[in-house]
């Protein structure tokens, strides 16, 4: 063997060696779970305020509605995911004469309090009780991986059953932010149970692989190729799924639900283009809430007023 052989194979293994361990930190850094992390539920902890997008004002409203979310007597509760894992969240009721419950499902890494402090409240007020589930490898809940919504659209339908077991005959509205919306427009493919009467998807992505790719280069200025296929090879290996088995555009075809997206067209985390192809997979019975001005999970801030217009049309649609 000549010496510019054994040069060669010994970079490619160096290069080989560094991609692997470069996938295995995306999948360390992107998948697993993250402990311990702030109880954004503890009284004496405000929601942080790293985001540039939230104005002040917008920080002030949030742990406004966050207070009195701590404060109010909800009741926390438990069910289990398909694969065995203790599932937690809070359960509000209304104290109004009840029309139907909410599910609302948080983003990736982040809280339900955080994504929902300015929306329990108003659709407590509306006759809504509403439960807030923390998604699998996070606060009350069970479970070492992130599943970005593969995972999760099981959980979702296990969280619909716990309540029509509960609360037999009353309609439910799924709704979610981000990784959240995502994971319902996934769960669709899959099916709910027949007490899920209408969906909610905001700022949602077109599937776990494309989003990943996206922040690989965004982020980390670095080609999908090899790394994020290495890193999905340990997903597989560790997580027990892949990020390219399901997308959000292929199980919306399958949906018969009445279906509003929002998005925000200044969104630089999940393109807003992402939910125009969502968009085009759905059939009748699906409108799209457009914000000019919102960033990622904004749009309920910055176009409340259209926004409750089209959460209406939508309850009426539903027949709720």
């Amino acid at each position: 063997m000549t010496k510019a052989i054994v040069i060669t194979l010994v970079i490619f293994l160096a290069l080989l060696l560094a991609a692997f361990g470069a996938g295995y930190y995306m999948f360390r850094f992107a998948v697993a779970r993250k402990d311990p992390h702030k109880n954004y539920w503890d009284p004496d902890v405000p929601l942080w305020d790293t985001n540039e997008s939230l104005t002040r004002e917008d920080y002030e409203k949030m742990n406004r509605n966050a207070d009195w979310l701590k404060r109010y007597p909800y009741e926390t509760v438990y069910t289990t995911s398909h694969d065995g894992l203790r599932l937690g969240g809070r359960f509000f009721p209304t104290d109004k004469p009840c029309r139907g419950l909410y599910i609302l499902v948080h983003g990736y890494r982040s809280h339900a309090i955080y994504d929902f402090s300015c929306v329990v409240k108003l659709l407590m007020d509306e006759g809504f009780s509403c439960l807030l589930p923390d998604n699998r490898a996070s606060g009350l809940s069970e479970g070492k991986y992130i599943g970005f919504g593969v995972l999760e659209r099981h959980d979702l339908a296990a969280w619909s059953e716990y309540l029509k077991e509960r609360f037999p005959g009353q309609p439910v509205i799924l709704d979610g932010v981000s990784m959240g919306g995502a994971t319902i427009m996934m769960g669709c493919g899959s099916g709910y149970p027949d007490n899920v009467r209408a969906l909610v998807c905001d700022c949602g992505y077109t599937s776990p692989a494309a989003i990943c790719k996206r922040t690989l280069k965004r982020w980390f200025h670095l080609p999908p190729f090899p790394i994020y296929y290495i890193a999905n090879l340990f997903v597989k290996l560790f997580a027990g799924y892949s990020l390219d088995e399901v997308s959000a555009a292929d199980c919306l075809k399958q949906n018969k639900l009445p279906l509003l997206m929002a998005h925000g067209k200044k969104d630089g985390f999940v393109p807003y283009e992402m939910s125009l192809e969502n968009f085009r997979s759905c059939g009748e019975g699906t409108v799209l809430f457009t914000s000019e001005e919102a960033d990622h999970g904004l749009a309920f801030l910055r176009d409340h007023e259209g926004y409750m217009n089209e959460i209406r049309a939508l309850w009426e649609r539903a027949g709720i």
